[in-house]
C-alpha cells in the first residue's frame, strides 16, 4: 500500500485513542489506559517516518511541492468555492510531523510515569491524544481551511489542559486567558485567509502558489500586505509573540508534561509553521517580513529579561520558550527559512528535556516548584541531573558540544546577512538578539545553580522516587539535544532535497550564510561567555544585592500589569457607554420614556374619557353629535 493512502491514519490513530480513553476509560486500569494513549502517538511516528521517507523533492524551489497527497472527502462546495478535506506531505509538513509525533510520544509516555496517580488520568490521556490529532491535522491540512480546524483544535485542547485541574479557579482562569488571547489572533487569522480567498480564488495551497506564480502580484500588493499582516498576528497569537504573548507563561498551570507538549514541538510553533507553509505570500511582501523579524527580537529580549526574576522553575522555562520563539521567526523572517526551521527542531529537543526534567524535579520534591527552596539537587537526584545540564547547554548555546548553538549560530549570521544586504529595521534586529543570547546564557546559568548546586534549602527533605517511564524520555531527548542535532537537520536536508530558502537569495547566486557566518559566531562565543560568567558570578555564591537588584527591576517588566492597565482603561470606557448609550439613550430615551408617554399621557387620557358613567357618556355623544353638525355646515358653505 502506497504512504498516499495511509496518510488519514496518522491523525486519525490519536483520535481513536481519545475516544476510547474518553468514553470508556474510566472503566479501564491504569496501565490499560496508558496503554491505549501511547499506542496512537506512538504508530502515527511510525507513519510519519515512512511519509518522510517517501518525500522527495522537485528538484526546484517552487512554493509548495509535494509527494504524498490524500483528499478524503469533498468538504465544501458553494458555487465557485470548493474545499476539500485533504492531508499532503512535502518536505516541511514531513520534518514538523517527525517533531509533533515522536517528541509528542515521548511525552504521552512520559505522562504516564507523572500522571498515573491522579484521578483524572483517563481524562488527561484523552486530552493529550485529540491535542496531537489537532496539530497533526494543523500541519497535514492541504489548504487554509482544514488548517485552521487543526488549529482551532489545538487551542480548545490547550484551554483543556491547562486548566485540568479545574477545582483550582486560577488554573481555570489561566485556560480561559490562553483561549481568550487566541482568540485575536485567530479573527486575524480570518481575515487574512478571506482576503486571500478573495484575491486567489482557492484556499488550497498548491492552487495559491500557482496563482502567484503567475500574477502580476504589484497590482494588488496592498492587499497582499494587509493578508500577510493579519496572518502574522494570527501567529502571534499561536506562537506567543508581542504583543499577545502573555497566555504562554500563565499556561504553567497545567501539568508539566502539558508545558512540554505545547511549549516545546507543537502548539506554539503553529505560527511558524504557517509562515513558511504561506511562504510564496510573504517573500512577496518585504515590508510585513521586516516587521515579523523586528516584533521577533522585542519580543525575544523583552521575554528574556522576564525570565531573569522567575522563581517558579517551569515559568523560567516558559518565558525562555517565548523568547526562543522570537528567534524563530527572526530566523523565518529572513528569507533563509530554513534557519528558522532547524531551531524549531533543536529547540523543541533541548526544550521537552528541560520541562520534563523540571517536571522529575517536581515530582521528586513533592510539587514544589520555587527554585529557592531546592538546591543541591545534584547530590539527591544526579541522573536528572546530569540530562537537565544537558538542555540547560543547548539553552544557553555552549558552542559545539550542545544543539542550541547550532541552529542559533544560523540565525544569528542569517539576521546579520539580511541587515547588511536590506538595512532598516534590521539594523536594530541583529543586535537584540544577540543581547538576548548572552541573557539566556545569564538565566540559564542562574537556574541550574540555584536548582542543582549550593546549600539545601531543606536539609531533612526526603525526595520522591522517579519512575522509569519519566526517565526514558528524558535520555533520548538529551542525546537529541547533543551535537547530534546538527546531524538530524543535515538528515532531514538530505531526505527532503530541499533548502527552505526565498527565491531572493537563489537569485543572488550565493549563500549570504558564508559571508557572515564567522562574525555571528565570533560575536555570539563571546556573549555566551559574558552571560554564563555573569550568571556565574553573581549567583555562584547563592546571590547576592546585585542579584536581587536584577531580579527585581526584571520582575517590574511583568506585562500582566501593562495588561491589567489596558484592561482597566477598556473597562472604563465600556461602563461609559454603558451608562450613556445603553442605559440613557438606549433605553431611557428611547424604550422607557416613550412608553412612560403613551401609558401615563396618552393612554391615561383616553381611558379618563371612558369612566362607564352613563351621563358622561351621554355628555360625549351629545358633543360628538355637536361636532358633526358644525363640520358639515362649516363644509357646506
Amino acid at each position: 500500500m502506497h504512504v498516499d493512502e495511509l496518510l488519514f491514519l496518522i491523525p486519525l490513530l490519536p483520535l481513536v485513542g481519545f475516544a476510547i480513553n474518553g468514553l470508556v476509560g474510566s472503566r479501564f486500569t491504569t496501565v490499560q489506559v496508558g496503554l491505549v494513549a501511547c499506542a496512537g502517538p506512538f504508530a502515527s511516528f511510525v507513519l510519519s517516518v515512512l511519509a518522510l521517507l517517501g518525500t522527495r523533492s522537485h528538484g526546484d524551489h517552487d512554493a509548495v511541492g509535494h509527494d504524498a497527497h490524500q483528499i478524503l472527502w469533498q468538504w465544501m462546495a458553494t458555487g465557485s468555492f470548493q474545499v476539500d478535506f485533504g492531508l499532503f506531505v512535502d518536505p516541511l509538513t514531513a520534518v514538523m510531523l517527525m517533531n509533533v509525533t515522536g517528541i509528542g510520544s515521548l511525552i504521552h509516555l512520559y505522562s504516564y510515569g507523572y500522571m498515573k496517580d491522579d484521578p483524572g488520568f483517563a481524562r488527561f490521556m484523552a486530552y493529550l491524544n485529540l491535542f496531537l490529532c489537532s496539530m497533526l491535522l494543523l500541519v497535514m491540512g492541504d489548504n487554509l481551511l482544514v488548517l485552521f480546524v487543526g488549529w482551532e483544535g489545538v487551542g480548545l485542547c490547550s484551554y483543556l489542559l491547562i486548566g485540568f485541574w479545574y477545582t483550582n479557579l486560577d488554573y481555570t482562569d489561566a485556560g480561559r486567558k490562553a483561549f481568550v488571547v487566541n482568540r485575536v489572533g485567530d479573527f486575524a487569522f480570518l481575515l487574512g485567509m478571506f482576503t486571500l480567498w478573495g484575491l486567489t480564488g482557492t484556499l488550497n495551497f498548491q492552487e495559491m502558489a500557482t496563482w502567484f506564480a503567475n500574477v502580476d502580484t504589484k497590482v494588488v500588493h496592498g492587499s497582499l500586505v494587509f493578508a500577510g499582516g493579519m496572518l502574522f498576528l494570527g501567529a502571534t497569537g499561536k506562537s506567543a509573540q508581542l504583543p499577545l504573548f502573555a497566555w504562554l507563561p500563565d499556561a504553567m498551570a497545567g501539568p508539566t508534561p502539558v508545558s512540554a507538549l505545547i511549549h516545546a514541538a507543537t502548539m506554539v510553533t503553529a505560527g511558524l509553521y504557517l509562515i513558511g507553509r504561506m511562504d510564496f505570500l510573504f517573500v512577496e511582501i518585504p515590508e510585513v517580513t521586516q516587521v515579523v523579524g523586528f516584533v521577533a527580537a522585542c519580543t525575544s529580549l523583552f521575554t528574556g529579561l522576564m525570565a531573569v526574576g522567575q522563581n517558579d522553575i517551569k515559568k523560567v522555562l516558559a518565558y525562555s520558550t517565548v523568547s526562543q520563539l522570537g528567534f524563530m521567526f527572526a530566523g523565518m523572517a529572513t528569507g533563509l527559512w530554513f534557519t528558522g526551521l532547524y531551531h524549531v527542531v533543536t529547540h523543541a529537543f533541548f526544550k521537552a528535556l528541560l520541562f520534563l526534567g523540571a517536571g522529575a524535579v517536581i515530582h521528586a520534591m513533592h510539587h514544589e516548584q520555587d527554585i529557592r527552596k531546592m538546591g543541591g539537587l545534584w547530590r539527591d537526584l544526579r541522573g536528572v541531573s546530569v540530562l537537565f545540564l544537558i538542555g540547560a547547554g543547548a539553552l544557553a548555546g555552549i558552542p559545539w558540544v550542545f544543539a542550541g548553538f547550532w541552529s542559533k549560530d544560523e540565525i544569528l549570521a542569517a539576521v546579520l546577512a539580511v541587515t547588511m544586504h536590506e538595512g532598516g529595521l534590521w539594523y536594530v534586529v541583529f543586535p537584540m538578539l544577540l543581547a538576548t543570547a548572552g541573557l539566556t546564557a545569564f538565566y540559564t546559568t542562574r537556574l541550574v545553580l540555584l536548582t542543582f548546586f549550593g546549600p539545601m534549602a531543606d536539609p531533612n527533605r526526603h525526595l520522591h522516587a522517579i519512575h522509569w517511564t519519566m526517565m526514558v524520555p528524558l535520555v533520548v531527548l538529551a542525546v537529541l539535544s547533543t551535537g547530534l542535532a546538527s546531524f538530524v537537520g543535515s538528515f532531514y536536508h538530505h531526505l527532503t532535497g530541499r533548502i527552505f530558502v526565498s527565491p531572493h537569495w537563489v537569485e543572488t547566486g550565493h549563500d549570504p550564510l558564508h559571508e557572515t557566518h564567522l562574525i555571528a559566531l565570533g560575536c555570539s562565543l563571546v556573549v555566551v561567555a559574558l552571560g554564563i560568567g555573569g550568571g556565574w558570578l553573581l549567583y555562584g555564591t547563592r546571590g547576592n544585592r546585585t542579584a536581587e537588584a536584577f531580579e527585581t527591576f526584571s520582575r517590574s517588566l511583568g506585562v500582566d500589569a501593562a495588561y491589567n492597565l489596558v484592561s482597566g482603561s477598556t473597562m472604563i470606557v465600556a461602563n461609559g457607554l454603558y451608562y450613556l448609550v445603553d442605559r440613557a439613550i438606549i433605553d431611557d430615551a428611547l424604550v422607557t420614556y416613550p412608553a412612560i408617554f403613551v401609558r401615563h399621557v396618552l393612554g391615561e387620557g383616553v381611558r379618563r374619557t371612558q369612566p362607564g358613567v352613563l351621563s358622561v357618556a351621554t355628555a360625549s355623544t351629545l358633543l360628538g353629535a355637536v361636532a358633526v353638525l358644525v363640520w358639515m355646515v362649516v363644509a357646506n358653505g
